[in-house]
């Protein structure tokens, strides 16, 4: 039987249970080979007990060229069992594979240092911002399509980097252009679940730079559906309370980049800045008094339409 380039070890560590649900499949596919995994593969949940997955470590392969012991969501299970993971670690079993998913791996522990001489750390968490954006584009272009640059950053602002979602949302909206060969906002739009209009992100993006105009003619887009300007008054009220905290983490002493990243600030960083110097913490606080109110005028009769034209007049202004 042929032999496989194996580790003994391999820690998948991120939170995005997609990837680690991709890298367990690739990493078993090597270790296994074209053997049958049912008489070699072991899967624990995260109360699996020390003693049972070190019986199937040293259980010899079946058939197979290696035996493969997964525990996943394991981070209780090392918490429990450092010592004796630590001494496993020094000695694993040479026909035995060991995978470990964990949400988190400190890189200052025994464990973290002991593990590059004896196995593999692979990451699993999801792009982000940019990355982000660039993996939906080559997640596009697999489905034999394109996707405009606009339609991207629609699709991971509404989705985010949720990968197991984001590769659901692609293939719904690529099925759904048909033989067309671009994706657009308007196939998004159609397409993704999501409670807001690309109207409503236009309105955010003016109040971002305080184009007025703008802003107007985009909330007048947007209000042409009937509930559309709840919608609205949620996204503005998401835009105000990461600008709020931007500012407040900034103040705490946090760089303003990392800052925007804990808020989700991805694009468009530039501009964001700028509002928050133009507009400050007061300014803002007003923002969301000036948002609630709008809100308690729609639901005790006003008009919709004036009630976010003079919300957006302002928060420009």
């Amino acid at each position: 039987m042929p032999k496989h380039r194996t580790s003994p070890i391999y820690v998948l560590h991120g939170k995005d249970a997609f990837l680690r649900d991709e890298a367990r499949r690739r990493v078993v596919s090597q270790v296994l080979g074209p053997a049958d995994p049912q008489g070699c593969l072991a899967v624990f949940d995260a109360a699996a007990e020390l003693v049972s997955v070190l019986d199937e470590l040293r259980t010899l392969p079946f058939l197979a060229p290696h035996r493969v012991v997964v525990v996943r969501e394991a981070e209780a299970f090392v918490s429990a069992h450092r010592e004796a993971l630590e001494k496993y670690f020094d000695a694993p079993v040479a026909t035995a594979t060991l995978i470990l998913e964990v949400g988190a791996w400190p890189g200052n522990t025994k464990l973290a240092k002991k593990l590059p001489a004896v196995g593999e750390l692979i990451e699993c968490s999801g792009p982000e911002g940019p990355q982000l954006i660039a993996w939906i584009h080559n997640a596009v272009q697999q489905a034999g399509k394109t996707i405009a640059p606009d339609a991207a950053s629609l699709l991971a602002e509404w989705i985010g980097p949720d990968l197991a979602t984001l590769t659901g949302e692609v293939e719904k909206v690529t099925t759904y252009v048909g033989d067309q060969p671009d994706v657009t906002v308007q196939d998004v739009s159609a397409v993704v679940a999501a409670s807001v209009s690309p109207e409503a992100f236009a309105v955010t993006n003016a109040i971002t730079v305080g184009d007025t105009r703008a802003a107007l003619q985009a909330t007048a887009a947007a209000l042409r559906t009937r509930g559309a300007e709840f919608a609205m008054l949620g996204q503005i009220a998401w835009h105000l309370r990461r600008a709020l905290r931007v500012i407040q983490d900034v103040a705490a002493g946090q760089n303003p980049a990392t800052a925007m990243k804990s808020a989700r600030v991805f694009y468009g960083q530039r501009e964001f800045q700028a509002m928050l110097r133009r507009r400050g913490r007061r300014k803002l606080r007003q923002d969301v008094r000036r948002l609630l109110a709008a809100d308690l005028g729609m639901k005790t009769g006003r008009g919709a339409l004036p009630a976010m034209q003079q919300l957006v007049v302002e928060l420009c202004n």
